[in-house]
């Protein structure tokens, strides 16, 4: 019949079994022989003092006297007081059997094996598994426990395997089988190694907020948030590879899904310039008939990229512009712009004469705004109005500008179609 364990004499045969599974001796690399000991105090704090219950002192020392009756372990007494408790090296298997607990090393081959499993699927995954086997190999612990590494490894190989657009909670549910799971525990995790594993600094420079960086990440392997628009508006038109054709007008702006943008084949703008707005509430705003309007919503990502670039291939003699934010984080997302599309945008309403004229409206830069303003000087860039900038302490958001700014705030009727 098997030994029913107290509390006390789980901890101990524990505490003296990773002793034991932490050891070069377990590992074989030790030249002489070891014991394992533990002090009664890490278990039993109160056994040495004098105000400890004298029953429980008792109980405590008969149920360690039981451990060594069934050759588990060694008690060495000093002056009638337990000194030390000795593991019996002759007897590991059975306190593994004891305790219900797997040896260490068949924990590591179990977790290398899954590791092993996710090999030569993505270049960034295959080098995170190599580290992690590795470490298990070393007799160091991988960086996740089993089974959040599994559902990680899991969430990775869905990424880069996927080829269409998903949401957030689709993902999740594909892969966890819970709605909410990838954005309470694995979103952040994983996007930390997607970044760290994976080549994602040119379209990430410049970007430093925690959420943005992720949108931009997933939105590199087609996962959104929410639905994915694109909204314009202007004199153009657009081709599809069925046929079809869509003629818009610059009081009738629409929203293109990604999956609808992949059936694009040609896009013809009618205007002589091109502006892309930060913002949607100012993309709404602005009305000014020789302009096509894109709506960026922050930093681009790949589906925008790749419309940029069509627009840009299609209409060679096209000028671009952009409108943001009046502050630096405003102007990386200019160069931001530039190095993603190889399109030469110029600022627009981003100028010293915009942060003057509505001044009573600027708000004060913050750290970070100092820091990407001085970043950009030293890059010999927008000088003056970084200058401007940092000396006035000033920064302005674009929506004061488009909905103040003459013939901007002109009141239009609007119609938005939604292409799927």
């Amino acid at each position: 019949m098997a030994m029913i364990l107290s509390q006390w004499q789980i901890q101990v045969l524990e505490s003296l079994l990773n002793l034991y599974e932490n050891s070069k001796t377990y590992r074989e690399k030790n030249k002489v022989t070891q014991t394992f000991s533990i002090s009664p105090v890490k278990i039993f704090p109160d056994y040495v003092s004098d105000f400890a219950d004298i029953y429980l002192v008792r109980d405590f020392e008969q149920q360690m006297k039981e451990l060594e009756q069934q050759g588990f372990i060694v008690i060495i007494w000093k002056n009638n007081v337990i000194e030390k408790l000795i593991a019996n090296s002759g007897r590991w298997e059975n306190i593994y059997d004891l305790l219900g607990k797997k040896e260490r090393r068949q924990i590591e081959q179990e977790q290398t094996k899954v590791y092993e499993k996710f090999l030569s699927i993505d270049k960034g995954m295959d080098v995170f598994c190599q580290e992690q086997i590795a470490r298990l190999r070393e007799g160091k612990k991988a960086k996740f426990a089993p089974e959040k590494a599994k559902k990680i490894l899991q969430l990775w190989k869905f990424l880069v395997e996927n080829r269409e657009e998903v949401l957030e909670r689709e993902l999740s549910i594909a892969v966890l089988g819970d709605s909410k799971l990838w954005e309470k525990k694995y979103r952040s995790k994983l996007c930390r190694l997607l970044r760290k594993y994976n080549d994602f600094e040119s379209v990430l420079l410049g970007v430093d907020d925690k959420r943005e960086t992720e949108k931009i990440v997933l939105g590199e392997y087609h996962v959104e948030a929410n639905p994915s628009f694109v909204y314009i508006k202007g004199d153009s038109e657009i081709f599809f590879s069925d046929g079809q054709r869509v003629k818009i007008s610059p009081d009738m702006p629409i929203a293109l899904t990604e999956n609808t943008l992949k059936h694009v084949c040609a896009v013809k703008i009618l205007t002589e310039k091109v502006m892309t707005v930060e913002n949607l509430t100012s993309f709404h705003r602005m009305v000014q008939k020789e302009y096509f309007y894109l709506f960026l919503s922050g930093y681009h990502n790949r589906m925008k990229q790749k419309l940029l670039c069509k627009i840009n291939d299609d209409n060679p003699e096209i000028q671009w512009f952009h409108f943001g934010d009046i502050d630096p984080d405003g102007y990386y997302i200019i160069e931001h712009l530039i190095r993603g599309t190889g399109i030469s945008f110029r600022p627009i309403y981003m100028d010293i004469a915009c942060l003057e004229k509505y001044a009573s409206y600027a708000k004060p830069l913050n750290e970070n705004d100092v820091r990407k303003a001085k970043s950009l000087l030293e890059q010999g860039k927008y000088q003056e109005v970084m200058g401007y900038m940092l000396d006035k302490n000033k920064k302005l958001e674009q929506e004061i500008v488009s909905w103040m700014s003459k013939g901007i705030n002109v009141k239009i009727k609007t119609m938005e179609v939604k292409c799927f």
